[in-house]
């Protein structure tokens, strides 16, 4: 199903979209980054900080790093503007790819237990589904975002995976 290799494609991938999106976002005020769009946590930037958050609380259950300590009601508000988000999203990104650098066959094995905001409850869940999730939960969190960037007219960098750049 998924192994090492795929693990460091993905947060390759993640963070190459992560940078691409950036270039675009850097060209935005304020106010375009906060206003309200419909978006799951309201904004671009509420978004781009839920998603910053979401993969924090999976690299905690899965690198055993600290947790973000921001209450789940709170991650639209996690970093107060885009130079901060951009910080965090470059830590973030280099510890998912250290993670994914430093698996083993076994780590990707077996459960974890974890409450899950999505569900509201506790939950076991098998490791590779919750990797599957977080790779998943990235690119769909992103392309929301990228919808309304598109819809604003913003030109937008390719996402196709056969187009990331070697590192």
């Amino acid at each position: 199903m998924i192994d090492r290799a795929y693990c460091r494609i993905m947060t390759r991938y993640n963070a190459w979209q992560n940078r691409s999106l950036w270039d675009v976002l850097e060209t935005l005020d304020a106010a375009d980054l906060t206003a309200d769009r419909g978006l799951p946590q309201g904004s671009v930037l509420g978004t781009l900080n839920h998603l910053l958050w979401l993969d924090q609380m999976w690299l905690s259950r899965l690198f055993r790093v600290k947790a973000p300590q921001v209450a789940p009601d709170a991650t639209a508000q996690l970093t107060p503007t885009l130079p901060a988000w951009w910080a965090e999203r470059f830590r973030a990104d280099g510890a998912l790819r250290m993670w994914a650098d430093t698996l083993s066959s076994l780590d990707l094995h077996g459960e974890i237990s974890f409450w899950s905001l999505s569900h509201q409850g506790d939950v076991i869940v098998p490791r590779k589904i919750c990797v599957l999730h977080m790779f998943t939960q990235q690119t769909d969190l992103r392309a929301q975002v990228r919808l309304v960037l598109a819809q604003d007219g913003h030109a937008l960098p390719p996402t196709a995976l056969f187009l990331m750049p070697d590192d």
